[in-house]
């Protein structure tokens, strides 16, 4: 089995690498130009959700923390952005 090992010269190595920075921005591009099913929450369903008042969700709102929609009657939410939001607010553990 060792007899069919081939070992990379760098120059190889660096082809090898810079295909796949090419894949990966391929990859980031389409991911950005895209955007799958999106699927948005209602106030009352984002209130139940995060375990909030409805009144702290017009806080939010207010404050401008994300976007929503609102339609009449109705005050929609894109669950990507509600996604974001929790994760800029992320804070790691203290370890």
């Amino acid at each position: 089995m060792a007899d069919n090992m081939h070992i990379l010269t760098g120059e190889e190595l660096a082809g090898i690498m810079a295909a796949l920075s090419n894949v990966l921005n391929g990859i980031k591009r389409l991911s950005d130009e895209t955007k799958p099913n999106q699927r948005y929450l209602t106030d009352t369903q984002l209130a139940q959700e995060l375990s909030l008042s409805k009144r702290t969700l017009a806080n939010y709102r207010a404050k401008g923390e994300f976007g929503y929609y609102n339609l009449p009657g109705k005050i929609l939410y894109a669950e990507s952005e509600i996604d974001e939001f929790l994760k800029r607010n992320y804070l790691q553990p203290f370890r």
